[in-house]
């Protein structure tokens, strides 16, 4: 999407400073709903080094994912961050904002590298396109199989259970 609170911002400036590296944003929403000054980045003003394709699924994606020399995600809000799962998912080095969301699942050099400013992420990015960051994908795939779909559906089974459970304990006393 293309929100400020995303992070475009910062994405473009990481991408102006490093000329070398092609940046992918991928994602879209109507144009007419963004700010003018963003506006006015996606569809001219920004280095000719990025690419906005747009919304894009299926293989495509996946060898977005898989290809990349780093998965860059600057935003400075989420929720849960889904796409940083995914980027963990398909064994990728993931580079993002060190915001509260992401703890304590996600640790820098550990599974993940986090950066608060413009030059960390510069710093960071041109280490992961020169292939110079300790490699941490493994670690990171680990991380999002612990998030899968159905080790979480497990997990909520076994909490709902437990409180069914505590349930029909007190009913007996009651």
């Amino acid at each position: 999407m293309f929100f400020e609170r995303k992070g475009l911002l910062d994405f473009i400036e990481v991408a102006r400073r490093l000329p070398e590296v092609r940046f992918i944003w991928f994602g879209h929403v109507p144009l007419y709903s963004v700010p003018r000054s963003i506006r006015s980045i996606v569809t001219q003003e920004h280095p000719d080094n990025v690419l906005f394709p747009g919304y894009i699924t299926g293989p495509v994606l996946e060898g977005a994912y898989c290809g990349a020399d780093a998965f860059f995600f600057p935003s400075k809000e989420e929720t849960e961050g889904i796409v940083v799962l995914e980027a963990l998912a398909s064994y990728q080095q993931v580079i993002l904002r060190d915001i509260p969301v992401f703890d304590p699942w996600l640790k820098d050099h550990v599974n993940c590298y986090k950066g608060k400013t413009v030059d960390d992420f510069v710093r960071l990015v041109q280490a992961a396109a020169e292939h110079r960051l300790p490699d941490l994908r493994e670690a990171g795939r680990k991380t999002a199989e612990q998030r899968s779909l159905p080790l979480v559906g497990r997990q909520l089974r076994q909490v709902y259970e437990a409180a069914l459970h505590d349930e029909s304990e007190k009913e007996q006393f009651e």
